[in-house]
């Protein structure tokens, strides 16, 4: 995948620099994540799942600190259940009129950068087992202290990281006394690690799907967050910046008309992408449903 470096080498061969006079890396980088977000926020958001796992009674979790806007919430604790959305306006009345207790929660909304969901908090912790013995980062089945009553059917699990390591997410599909079987490792941007035995191994009970915003390209040897197939999208506008930069105000001009006419049509394109994985999720998440 072409990298921050090699589309501002082809934006400096086409912008006459390739001496770096004018596009420094410093600044290339800069108009390399001015597009990106352009990008992010009017032609494809990108998705992202956080899970949770929960503390008795714990009724609101903290959003990502990439989070643009939260799309859908689903619960897992006793079966699947995709919460609906209440705005905040609504939220007060209805968590005073609902009768005070813990349950499952049907509805959620998003107040001061948290996820609030409701009107009845969760009754129990995450279910929680020990790792009985190490685990690679390979492994496809995991062994721990007890599973069988304690763990779903097939779900999702948090493994503790080791050392201060970054926690895993892991998706399995069975479930034995002592075993999760059909793990598949490092799901949901996590990366598949090695954990220590006695690490936890949580239950996921809370998942929310998230637009997020792109992450900051801060080298030249970082590949954009966008797919590859819109790096074009990427090119075409840092070359309109530099034009400008550069003082060719009439070139600048040119430049910017065939990137909005790229522009306009990529937003078509994606919206049916969009569109087709939008009917796949959607598919996807009825085949799930435990």
């Amino acid at each position: 995948m072409p990298s921050a470096g090699s589309i501002l080498a082809n934006v400096r061969v086409l912008a006459g620099d390739p001496d770096r006079d004018f596009i420094t890396d410093a600044i290339g980088l800069d108009w390399v994540n001015q597009a990106q977000k352009r990008f992010c926020h009017l032609v494809l958001p990108l998705d992202e799942i956080k899970d949770y796992t929960l503390t008795a009674k714990q009724p609101r979790f903290d959003l990502p600190t990439n989070t643009i806007i939260p799309i859908w919430a689903i619960w897992y604790k006793s079966r699947v259940e995709k919460l609906e959305y209440r705005p905040p306006a609504r939220w007060a009345y209805i968590i005073a009129a609902w009768p005070t207790g813990t349950g499952i929660p049907d509805c959620y909304t998003v107040i001061r950068n948290q996820l609030n969901v409701g009107p009845q908090t969760p009754q129990t912790d995450s279910a929680t087992a020990l790792a009985s013995g190490a685990i690679t980062e390979t492994d496809t089945t995991l062994s721990l202290t007890a599973a069988s009553g304690t763990f779903r059917a097939k779900g999702w699990v948090k493994l503790q990281g080791t050392g201060g390591a970054a926690d895993e997410i892991a998706e399995y599909t069975g479930v034995a006394t002592t075993t999760l079987t059909g793990v598949v490792r490092g799901v949901h941007n996590t990366t598949a690690a090695t954990h220590a035995s006695g690490r936890a191994v949580t239950e996921i009970d809370l998942q929310m799907l998230y637009r997020r915003t792109p992450n900051l390209i801060a080298a030249t040897t970082t590949d954009p967050d966008i797919p590859r197939a819109y790096h074009d999208y990427i090119e075409k506008y840092v070359l309109y910046l530099a034009w400008i930069a550069r003082g060719d105000l009439a070139k600048a001009e040119a430049a910017l008309s065939e990137f909005e006419k790229y522009e306009k049509e990529t937003q078509k394109t994606v919206g049916r992408r969009a569109q087709d994985g939008l009917i796949q999720i959607q598919d996807r998440w009825r085949a799930r449903r435990y």
